[in-house]
C-alpha cells in the first residue's frame, strides 16, 4: 500500500465508523415494530341455592392481549390466557396470527384464531371486562368450536352494507395444536352486513369431521365429556353448524340474539338435530349504568353421540356499573333449570347471584 492511499483508507474508515452506526439505527428504527400489551382479568362472588346453599369466591381467566404492527400492511395478534384447571393454574395460547392485508380491505390471515362463526366470538376475546354478561353463551360449552389454527381469507366493510366474509380452512374440532387428527380439514364460511351504525345481522356455516370423536384443542373451555362418565362413542362424527346472529349496540340500548343450529351424523345412530338460542337486551343509564337481562338456552338430543343429550334453560337479570373504560362491576340474578339430560345428571332448579369485578391494564 502506497503512502498516497493511507489518508483515504483512513478518512473511509472514519466515514464507515461514523454512518453504519447511523444507518443501522435508522434501518432499525424504521423496522421497530409497533407494540402494545394489554392484560384483562376478573374476580368473582357466587351464591348458588340448589340442594344445599354454597357460596365461594373466584378468581378468573387472566388474559395478555397483545398486537404488534410490523410493517404497513403486516400485523400480529397474540392472546395469551392463564386459567384454572386439574388443580393448578395452566396456560394456553388462545390466539396467534399474522395478518397480511394484500388489498384494500382485503386480508390473509394464519395461525390460530377464534373460528368466526358468530358475533360473540368475532367480538370478544377472553377480557370478562368486555362481555355485556358474565359468561359467555351456554352453546360455547357444548358444541360451538371455539378456535380453528388454519388459513382465513377476510374482507371487512365493503359497498355500502359495509358487507364482510371470512372463509377459513384448517384444524377441526378434534385436533391439537400442533396436529391434526383428522384426514379432512374444518370449513367455516361466514358473511355479515352493517346497514345502518351499530346494527351487524350475520350468518355463518361450519363443517367438520371428527374420525375417532375425541375432544381437542378447539372445542369447548369445558368439554361436555368431563362432565359425564361411561363410554364415549368412539366412531366417526360427521360435524355441521349453522349460525344467525343479530347484534345492536348503540349509545343507549343494547341488544345481541344469537342462534345455531348443530347436526351431527353417525353411521349407527343416524342425523341429530341440536339447537342453541341466546337472547340479551341492556339499556345504558346515564353512562355508567347498564340494567340488562338475557335468556339463554340448549338443547342436544337423545341419539347425538358427540354431546351428550341435554336441555338446559337459564335467565337472568343484571346490572353493571363501569367505572370507566377499564374497570367494572356485573351483579347477576340468574335461574337454570336443567329440563332433561344424560342419567348421570339428575333434574334441577339452580338459582344463584353472581357479581364479577372485571378489570383491564
Amino acid at each position: 500500500m502506497t503512502q498516497s492511499t493511507k489518508p483515504h483508507m483512513l478518512i473511509t474508515r472514519i466515514l464507515l465508523l461514523i454512518c453504519l452506526p447511523l444507518f443501522f439505527s435508522t434501518l432499525a428504527s424504521a423496522q421497530k415494530p409497533e407494540t402494545q400489551l394489554n392484560g384483562f382479568g376478573h374476580l368473582e362472588f357466587t351464591l348458588n341455592q340448589q340442594d344445599e346453599t354454597n357460596s365461594y369466591f373466584t378468581i378468573g381467566e387472566h388474559d395478555f392481549f397483545v398486537t404488534s404492527k410490523l410493517r404497513k400492511n403486516i400485523s400480529f395478534l397474540g392472546e395469551y390466557v392463564f386459567r384454572f384447571g386439574s388443580g393448578s393454574y395452566l396456560p394456553s395460547i388462545e390466539r396467534s396470527l399474522i395478518k397480511f392485508n394484500y388489498k384494500g380491505n382485503h386480508s390473509i390471515i394464519a395461525g390460530k384464531l377464534h373460528t368466526p362463526v358468530n358475533y360473540w366470538n368475532d367480538t370478544y376475546h377472553h377480557g370478562r371486562l368486555f362481555f355485556p354478561t358474565i359468561d359467555r353463551p351456554l352453546a360455547f360449552t357444548y358444541f360451538i368450536p371455539l378456535h380453528t389454527l388454519g388459513v382465513q381469507l377476510q374482507g371487512q366493510n365493503l359497498g355500502k352494507l359495509n358487507f364482510s366474509y371470512d372463509v377459513v380452512v384448517g384444524n377441526g374440532i378434534q385436533s391439537t395444536d400442533v396436529k391434526q387428527n383428522d384426514p379432512q380439514f374444518s370449513v367455516t364460511a361466514a358473511v355479515h352486513i352493517k346497514p345502518v351504525d351499530n346494527l351487524r345481522i350475520g350468518v355463518a356455516y361450519n363443517k367438520d369431521y371428527l374420525s375417532t370423536n375425541t375432544p381437542g384443542a378447539h372445542s369447548g373451555h369445558l368439554p361436555i365429556y368431563q362432565h359425564y362418565s361411561g363410554p364415549i362413542y368412539s366412531g366417526a362424527v360427521d360435524f355441521q353448524l349453522g349460525t344467525f346472529s343479530l347484534a345492536y349496540f348503540a349509545d343507549k340500548f343494547e341488544f345481541l340474539s344469537e342462534s345455531s343450529m348443530n347436526v351431527t351424523r353417525t353411521d349407527s345412530l343416524g342425523q341429530a338435530n341440536n339447537f342453541s338460542s341466546f337472547l340479551y337486551s341492556g339499556y345504558r343509564l346515564k353512562d355508567h349504568h347498564v340494567p340488562f337481562l338475557f335468556a339463554d338456552y340448549v338443547y342436544v338430543a337423545e341419539n347425538d353421540l358427540y354431546t351428550h343429550q341435554l336441555e338446559i334453560i337459564k335467565f337472568g337479570l343484571g346490572y353493571k356499573y363501569e367505572f370507566n373504560h377499564l374497570i367494572n362491576v356485573k351483579t347477576i340474578f340468574e335461574y337454570e333449570h336443567l329440563l332433561d339430560g344424560h342419567d348421570d345428571h339428575s333434574k334441577h332448579d339452580r338459582l344463584g347471584v353472581r357479581l364479577q369485578l372485571a378489570y383491564g391494564f
